[in-house]
């Protein structure tokens, strides 16, 4: 059961039954958890950004901003294939922490940008396996930025964005062994 709140809006033209529906079949679409999933989806409409974040996982809790979840061509409307890909990335973090082989580190747990980044493009390349178009090289400008512009970073994107199976471990010396020492230094 998802639950989306608020329910009505009063900065964005948003429509809470149709986010409810884009959560719930982004939810299907992710083998690894139930469609019964309970699940609450607090959006802030008074962010224009585009964070989102998973703060508990009993019960499965999404933060939202507003941005996230906005039409790219139509500002303060709801975005159908913005909201897929965001929830869809959501609910497979979601499979990844639940996951024992997967080894994910904890909610509080504070990630590196660069960890926080190379998980973000494993997530995003399976999101885009999900029949959602996603805009690649968005996400591999912001994965050199935080590992460097070189052909090392260009080669270990390429590798988590093809991914299926990886744990949070070889993530980790993924994005580690693609660091530039100018970046980290």
């Amino acid at each position: 059961m998802i639950v989306v709140q608020p329910q009505t809006y009063t900065k964005v033209d948003f429509d809470g039954e149709l986010l409810h529906t884009l959560a719930q079949r982004s939810l299907e679409s992710v083998a690894a958890l139930p469609d019964d999933l309970e699940v609450a989806v607090e959006i802030d409409e008074d962010q224009a950004t585009n964070r989102l974040r998973i703060s508990s996982l009993d019960p499965v809790t999404f933060h939202v901003d507003g941005g996230a979840l906005e039409h790219y061509k139509v500002p303060r409307t709801v975005g159908e294939l913005e909201s897929m890909i965001t929830f869809t990335r959501l609910f497979l973090e979601v499979a990844d922490r639940q996951s024992d082989n997967f080894g994910a580190p904890g909610l509080d747990e504070e990630l590196s940008h660069a960890r926080r980044m190379a998980w973000d493009v494993y997530l995003y390349g399976r999101t885009s396996r999900h029949g959602l178009h996603i805009h690649q090289p968005r996400y591999r400008y912001n994965f050199r930025n935080r590992h460097g512009f070189s052909d090392v970073a260009d080669r270990t994107f390429d590798k988590l964005w093809a991914a299926d199976e990886l744990t949070w471990a070889q993530i980790v010396e993924l994005s580690d062994g693609a660091l530039d020492p100018v970046i980290t230094g």
